[in-house]
């Protein structure tokens, strides 16, 4: 999921990133983003001293931002500072990512410099092909908004989640599309999936969200998780958050052994627990640290959730500690979106970065910090508008194209046709 506040995409020109501005820290003292919205306002006055000192702020809170990095680096080049934007620049590129230097008026002072243009040529080529991932299913003429995925071992389905469409559909073992849920009203925008076999029933996070058909304003904040009869696709119930006066908004969740569903609230930010049978939510953690949950997995005793803003963070489920999990000098995790866990690591969806990117986390064996980030899959032939996550025969699986990128609700009410692609990762992606 890539709408809720804190969750779009890196800078595509210094005035537009820094125009938007997520809503206000919750903690006592400021944060990256208190510092961000400072920087903004002083950017449009063309206080670039006042600019820089307040970029420099957030990203002492957050130094593996590209974002921040590349404000800074060009708030030192708008005053002619050219050593530190260039070493700005250089720290953006060791990341890995691509952001446009080379188009931005910002950097005019350095255009005829050759070390800027070595470093704009290294941000380019991070965006040409890395890794190795399989289209292994399309599907055409689609004009809704896929996002969640799970499959059925038993019989070789696969279902997904359509945002737009409100419903979820099947495709059986010979790639034939057919629509699982029927047209109900307490079914809103279909996300994340999950498949519980032995009780007979597949979840679907279901979420009010103007991507969606109907939506309207009295529908905000408006989030759950659907029941079905995984036979019969008969809807049992919808069980939602409670109206407290928050907004909430649910996006991913993860099947425990015993039945219960954890689900990730992007908008509050708090990590759910909807005990099987249960009909009221249980809070399992809330910090200040967080800012827009996306992605959720078991990892060993913890659970592992995705900020997209603030990284990755395990969290005891049953005391609710949380504990940042810091990403390794040189790398960045933010904007990473679904999550899945493996045998001796995670794979990550990162689409909040260019190009969007598959990655390969590893864990110490406390689960206290991230030792590796391996980029498996990034700059491949349809390998954007990338969604969420799940295993295939225990292969990780995802969506490209899902539809996010292409609807804009003021030219068409619905997105264009469009092909969707499952992608999957192969048994020989390298361990590092």
């Amino acid at each position: 999921m890539r709408f809720s506040p804190g969750s779009f995409p890196l800078r595509l020109g210094l005035a537009f990133v820094l125009a938007w501005v997520a809503g206000p820290g919750r903690a006592a003292e400021k944060t990256h983003r208190d510092f961000r919205a400072e920087a903004a306002a002083a950017y449009g006055k063309k206080d670039y001293a006042a600019a820089l000192a307040a970029t420099a702020a957030a990203l002492a809170l957050r130094p593996d931002s590209p974002r921040y990095l590349y404000n800074l680096a060009a708030m030192h080049a708008l005053l002619g500072a050219r050593d530190e934007a260039l070493r700005a620049l250089g720290r953006l590129a060791a990341l890995g990512v691509y952001l446009p230097a080379e188009t931005d008026k910002d950097f005019a002072s350095l255009q005829g410099e050759a070390e800027f243009r070595r470093l704009v040529q290294q941000l380019q080529a991070h965006r040409e092909p890395k890794g190795t991932a399989d289209v292994v299913g399309e599907l055409p003429g689609r004009t809704g908004i896929l996002e969640g995925l799970a499959f059925r071992p038993r019989t070789g389905d696969l279902f997904l989640g359509d945002v737009h469409h409100r419903c979820i559909w099947r495709r059986d073992r010979d790639g034939q599309v057919h629509r699982f849920s029927a047209e109900d009203e307490e079914l809103f925008g279909c996300f994340a999936l999950a498949i519980d076999e032995a009780r007979n029933t597949l979840w679907a996070v279901t979420t009010a969200t103007p991507e969606m058909a109907g939506y309207t304003a009295e529908m905000k904040g408006t989030t759950g998780v659907a029941e079905f009869n995984l036979a019969t696709s008969e809807l049992r119930r919808v069980v939602f958050l409670p109206g407290d006066g928050r907004d909430h908004f649910l996006g991913d969740l993860l099947l425990l052994e015993d039945g219960s569903v954890i689900a990730t609230d992007s908008r509050a930010p708090v990590l759910w627990r909807l005990p099987a049978g249960a009909e009221e939510w249980i809070k399992v953690a809330e910090s200040p640290a967080f800012a827009s949950l996306q992605g959720v997995a078991a990892w060993r005793r913890d659970l592992v959730v995705t900020d997209y803003s603030n990284g990755l963070f395990a969290v005891d489920p049953v005391r609710g500690s949380v504990r940042p999990l810091a990403a390794p000098p040189g790398t960045t995790l933010l904007g990473v979106d679904g999550l899945v866990a493996l045998p001796d690591s995670l794979v990550a969806i990162q689409n909040g970065v260019v190009p969007q990117r598959v990655l390969r986390l590893t864990l110490d064996p406390a689960a206290e910090t991230i030792t590796s980030v391996q980029v498996l899959a990034a700059g491949l032939p349809h390998l954007t508008d990338l969604a969420l996550i799940t295993l295939v025969n225990e292969l990780p699986t995802f969506i490209a194209g899902s539809g996010w990128d292409l609807f804009d609700p003021a030219k068409a009410k619905t997105p264009p046709a469009h092909t969707v692609r499952i992608f999957q990762l192969p048994p020989s992606a390298p361990i590092p």
